[in-house]
């Protein structure tokens, strides 16, 4: 098993450096280099974090231990987070206690969800904003969190078009 090499870049928490690690800890040839960019380290070379990259995460498993450390960075209580990741609460917690990997769908749930508070820092040029944005009820989402609409991958495209409209302007 390898070790993730992390560097914390200026500006960004020591919280969301906990998540990959715990995602990255289980993968056999996969290392975190930089989380600005999220560049991977992958079967001998470099690479942006892109869907191969994330397949190749969730062919080697994510550890249920993960949701506690996401949890906390994305500042949602564990149960939520369970809900957020389609997982029951009392069931979430027993895999991470045995460090169970997590269900695929929940697995891509946690990729998912990285993925768009990166867009969503990128958006409001601030780590705080966006995760206080992906917390808060939105109209555009009838009332959901960005977090809520992201259990699906219909949810996250639409989160995606909320994020790309704020950032660039124009009709959501």
């Amino acid at each position: 098993m390898s070790t993730a090499i992390v560097r914390v870049p200026a500006g960004r928490s020591k919280s969301r450096d906990a998540v990959w690690k715990v995602i990255l800890h289980q993968g056999k040839t996969t290392h975190v280099t930089k989380l600005d960019e999220l560049v991977v380290y992958v079967q001998g070379h470099y690479t942006a974090f892109n869907n191969q990259v994330a397949l190749n995460i969730l062919k080697q498993g994510i550890s249920s231990r993960a949701i506690n450390p996401l949890s906390h960075f994305l500042g949602v209580p564990q149960g939520e987070m369970a809900v957020i990741l389609d997982l029951d609460r009392t069931t979430a917690r027993r895999r991470a206690e045995k460090d169970l990997p997590l269900p695929m769908h929940s697995a891509e749930n946690v990729l998912r969800v990285l993925e768009l508070e990166e867009m969503a820092a990128d958006t409001f040029e601030s780590e705080e904003a966006a995760l206080g944005w992906l917390r808060r009820p939105h109209p555009m989402l009838e009332g959901d969190s960005p977090l809520e609409a992201a259990k699906t991958s219909f949810g996250a495209r639409r989160v995606k078009e909320i994020l790309v409209a704020i950032k660039h302007g124009g009709v959501v």
